[in-house]
């Protein structure tokens, strides 16, 4: 039942979810209090695996593999590539900007008792390493890559072992209605996992009946891993959370196993950042025909201005990440998945049934995020 594929599958969609957005997770939970970080996480939870179900059987729909762009263009026509590329930059971008804020908050944490420093320079200092790397377009081994997000999985595994004999429970029984959709941009941040989509069609080429399985279990596995971590971050540090939870917990606590878990977690961001700016740098110079300079100079320099001209809160950016382009993501798969059921190119190996309701309800859903992330963090 399971094979290595079948494994590789799913570690394929932890590994792309699980990522700089769990940080984020126990700050946003301590805003609008535990008990409403569950249901809107459980909520959120089932829309984005219904979603990435209709993303899995749009591309095995599809004979022109591709990637959200490429749909949209296929099945939307020149708008739908014109909005879908719109608000991939938008992701991209804020992704960085959201590695080069909690990069230097975590390098400061780790580096600046025994050198020095402010995170605002450490940001810069990752910043610069890897915009070279971008600029020789050093792309690291998969192997790598992976094996750096397997151990801040681990570390983060061992932050929950040892922090549940600590948690106070006192501290997590707290709701605040006015606060419900606060985590909102943060948990659709977290739960992404789109990217890795496409490909499991060619990790599981033999049992692609089973994909749909992968999906299901590589979307509850890091729902399950958030849930805990937000009860051992919160359940500790209660009202004094940090934003970036790793850095709080590690002044409450004083544990050696956070100190790893900032350690790893700078490389899992570097490697994060470094395989994002390369694609993107890619993006510009291949698909849209401009030269390797001002490709890599787009890439670096775009997040790198908005950072130095004041946006440095990673509560922020990534809510607006999350919530904005997470939501716009969310409608546009929605129409291309019922436009693909009628015009797609082939018969996928599973199909899905999604009433007109549920759709709407998940309209409804996105549509609310995306506003109130706007009123409540760009006006």
């Amino acid at each position: 039942m399971f094979n290595k594929n079948y494994i590789y599958a799913i570690s394929s969609m932890i590994g792309t979810s699980v990522g700089v957005g769990i940080f984020s997770l126990p700050y946003v939970a301590s805003k609008s209090g535990f008990i409403y970080f569950i249901v809107l996480i459980v909520l959120l939870g089932i829309v984005t695996i219904i979603l990435n179900l209709m993303y899995g059987e749009i591309t095995l729909r599809t004979i022109d593999k591709g990637r959200l762009v490429g749909y949209c263009e296929k099945y939307l026509g020149k708008k739908g590539k014109i909005i879908a590329t719109i608000i991939t930059l938008f992701t991209l971008y804020s992704s960085m900007l959201a590695y080069i804020i909690i990069g230097g908050v975590f390098m400061n944490a780790v580096f600046s008792p025994s050198l020095g420093g402010s995170e605002f320079s450490y940001s810069l200092i990752m910043f610069i390493f890897i915009s070279i790397g971008i600029y020789i377009s050093l792309k690291l081994i998969s192997v790598i890559e992976f094996l750096m997000v397997v151990f801040l999985f681990v570390a983060i595994f061992g932050i929950i072992v040892k922090g549940i004999p600590i948690v106070d429970v006192n501290n997590l029984m707290t709701y605040n209605s006015s606060q419900f959709f606060f985590p909102f941009g943060a948990i659709l941040f977290s739960l992404g996992a789109l990217a890795a989509i496409p490909e499991l069609e060619h990790i599981m080429k033999k049992r692609q009946k089973r994909i749909k399985d992968v999906i299901i279990l590589g979307n509850i596995i890091p729902i399950v891993v958030y849930i805990f971590f937000v009860i051992v971050v919160l359940g500790i540090t209660g009202a004094e959370t940090s934003k970036e939870a790793l850095y709080g917990l590690s002044i409450s606590v004083g544990n050696g196993i956070v100190t790893i878990g900032l350690i790893f977690g700078v490389f899992a961001i570097a490697t994060s950042f470094l395989m994002l700016g390369v694609s993107l740098k890619e993006m510009f110079w291949y698909d849209y025909h401009l030269s390797e300079k001002k490709a890599w100079a787009l890439t670096c320099f775009v997040p790198l201005v908005v950072f130095i001209l004041g946006l440095r809160d990673f509560i922020t950016v990534v809510n607006i990440a999350g919530g904005i382009a997470g939501g716009f993501v969310g409608l546009l798969i929605i129409s291309i998945f019922y436009k693909a059921k009628k015009v797609g190119d082939l018969k996928p190996a599973y199909e899905i049934k999604v009433p007109l309701i549920i759709s709407f309800i998940m309209i409804l859903v996105y549509i609310a995020g995306i506003i109130f992330s706007i009123y409540e963090h760009l006006l």
